[in-house]
């Protein structure tokens, strides 16, 4: 009698912790299942909205100075439904890339009702550290193409020093190492200044040491100072201002001086529409070699950069056009050059000018589709290089390429009368 009331004591006592698992078991699914249902419905909430902009830091993202990788994810995303879990991401990324404490989203509601806007929040390290690459190119007709910079600031205090190797921006290569200080907030978030420091060598090509005879006097070194002044004027408008003070070692040991004003404009804006989003971006920049400020060099050098995108679903054009033109005695880095990465796309600079042209226009057609993480585009490339008071000879190219976030690759093809030779590129994008 006594072992079955035991036994039966212990079934109660068995049966009734079975019964409290199950209750807190159940409690605990109950909360959690709660829990997925009220996140799921925030997201299902927010993913009826459309997003009108996206800012960082209060700054919109084709002012603010960021990696170009992450500023078209940030523009990709206007237009398009809210995703929190991408905009989770893209926060992460952006913390990771730039050196942040921390980086968090808020939504806030648009100019009509069923849109919001976005904007990063952003709380900066006192002090930190970065190591970047900013331009990174492999061209297999002129070579490989890189800079390295590392960086650290102190609150708005930011100093930076580089190694530098590139072959694809003017009519020599140059390499060499480069410092610059930039003050973000100089009184006010609307003004920042900077100066930069340059020491780079140059090396030639045959074609350039031949077209040299007597008629320009290469140098091998240049050097550098430059203090910069930048102001944001207006809601999508910046204007810079400063002064470049250079020396240049020639061939034969002579130093002279290329002294100048500088000046650039900046307008950038993004129309927004129903089913298709429009960006519009146009820069005028001056150079002028002023002899009061010990220059051995009188000349100016304007020129001027426009861009249209427009983006509907999937599928994006844009149309970016070049033009510029120097007056007077101008040093050959002031020189324009077509021919290489951004553009004649598949062109041998040197065949075209070796010491390049005091003319320039430059036209560029891109159409893309948008295939999975990255983009398919193809390109047409059309423009001429003279100099004044001699022909201007139209050139063409074709090419399509892949980009995939800061990945690209492309293959051109010069357009010419004989055997077309393709052009393969490829680099990351910062």
């Amino acid at each position: 009698m006594g072992m079955r009331r035991a036994k039966a004591a212990s079934m109660f006592s068995l049966g009734l912790s079975v019964s409290l698992v199950f209750l807190l078991s159940s409690s605990t699914l109950l909360f959690a299942g709660q829990s997925f249902l009220r996140a799921a419905a925030e997201t299902n909430v927010n993913q009826r909205y459309t997003i009108e902009s996206v800012s960082i830091a209060g700054v919109k993202v084709e002012n603010a100075k960021i990696p170009l990788s992450l500023r078209r994810r940030m523009t990709a995303l206007v237009g398009e439904r809210c995703d929190t879990t991408m905009l989770e991401d893209l926060a992460g990324d952006l913390r990771r890339q730039l050196h942040f404490q921390a980086v968090n989203h808020h939504l806030s509601k648009g100019s009509e009702p069923g849109r919001i806007r976005v904007n990063f929040d952003v709380i900066r390290k006192d002090v930190g550290f970065d190591l970047s690459v900013p331009k990174f190119l492999y061209s297999s007709s002129q070579g490989w193409t890189g800079e390295v910079d590392a960086s650290t600031h102190v609150r708005e205090h930011e100093f930076t020093v580089g190694a530098i190797n590139n072959g694809d921006t003017l009519p020599e290569r140059f390499s060499g190492v480069t410092a610059r200080y930039e003050d973000s907030r100089v009184g006010s978030d609307r003004v920042r200044f900077g100066i930069a420091f340059e020491n780079l060598h140059e090396q030639w090509s045959d074609q350039a040491r031949a077209a040299a005879t007597g008629e320009a006097e290469l140098y091998r070194t240049r050097r550098n100072i430059a203090p910069e002044l930048t102001v944001a004027v207006a809601k999508n408008v910046t204007v810079s201002a400063g002064m470049s003070f250079e020396q240049l070692d020639s061939q034969s040991a002579n130093t002279r001086s290329a002294n100048a004003l500088t000046g650039e404009i900046h307008y950038g804006s993004k129309i927004e529409g129903g089913t298709a989003q429009q960006m519009v971006d146009a820069k005028y920049s001056v150079r002028v070699g002023v002899p009061k400020l010990g220059s051995d060099y009188s000349y100016s050098r304007h020129m001027v950069t426009l861009r249209y995108e427009v983006k509907s679903g999937r599928q994006s054009a844009s149309d970016e056009f070049l033009g510029g033109m120097a007056e007077g005695d101008a040093p050959l880095f002031e020189r324009f050059v077509l021919g290489n990465s951004s553009t004649l796309r598949g062109w041998d600079a040197a065949a075209i000018a070796p010491l390049g042209a005091n003319r320039v226009a430059h036209n560029s057609l891109t159409w893309g589709y948008q295939m999975g993480e990255g983009t398919a585009e193809v390109f047409y490339d059309a423009g001429a290089l003279w100099r004044t008071g001699r022909p201007a000879p139209m050139r063409h190219s074709l090419g399509l390429g892949y980009r995939q976030k800061m990945f690209f690759m492309t293959m051109a093809f010069p357009i010419t009368e004989g055997r077309m030779s393709p052009v393969f590129m490829a680099g990351m994008i910062y």
